[in-house]
């Protein structure tokens, strides 16, 4: 489902370029904060997505930077997450070497761990891209996606609940509404809502553990 033969189809991006503005609100956040989501070609076949979240008080990016590796697959090369605030700053870089099937993960600069990877990783970010490119092309059952983050390498499994009528700052749509698989006493839920008249551009996340939230929703397109 994730591959194709076919060097032409591997060449051509999954999803279209895009630049939305979303609010990301979440426990120890006492409002939201305005956030960018951005995807873009950066040369030698190469995309970059990334999300960013600033305002006076700190920052929150994520990056990732992958090749579109057949049809709806970010094969991932680069995975950063920098956090800063109340004066702490952290950041993490996994690197991930498809030639060598590995990914290495370093802290604030200094080595981490490293563990092994495969043809069909993506990483943490990305797989909302390969989600909403499957959705493009009309999957409608459970999909898995191999999936690397800064803990460890696992699959990641989505099923389709069905949909739903989504209310956001930037207007309501009738969503594709897709929930993790998790084991039954997780304690965990991560939702997610595509909206098939902004071709499957995500709306809105929900991401409980069980301790916390976080939520992103569309703000303006």
């Amino acid at each position: 489902m994730l591959l194709s033969t076919s060097a032409a189809r591997a060449s051509e991006p999954g999803v279209a370029p895009f630049t939305l503005a979303y609010s990301f609100s979440g426990s120890g956040i006492p409002f939201s904060i305005n956030a960018e989501r951005t995807l873009r070609p950066v040369g030698n076949g190469q995309w970059e997505m990334q999300i960013r979240a600033r305002n006076m008080l700190g920052e929150i990016r994520e990056t990732t930077r992958f090749n579109w590796a057949g049809q709806c697959l970010p094969q991932s090369v680069y995975y950063g997450n920098y956090r800063r605030g109340f004066g702490r700053e952290r950041e993490a870089a996994l690197v991930l070497d498809q030639r060598n099937d590995l990914a290495t993960l370093t802290r604030n600069g200094e080595f981490s761990r490293e563990f092994e990877i495969g043809a069909r990783t993506t990483d943490i970010l990305s797989q909302t891209l390969a989600l909403q490119c499957l959705l493009q092309r009309g999957e409608s059952g459970t999909t898995t996606l191999d999936v690397a983050s800064e803990r460890r390498r696992e699959p990641m499994a989505y099923r389709r609940l069905g949909e739903e009528r989504v209310r956001t700052a930037a207007g309501r749509f009738n969503a594709v509404k897709l929930e993790r698989v998790r084991d039954d006493d997780s304690g965990r839920r991560t939702l997610l809502w595509f909206a098939p008249e902004l071709d499957y551009t995500l709306v809105r996340m929900i991401q409980d553990n069980g301790d916390d939230e976080y939520e992103l929703e569309l703000k303006r397109r």
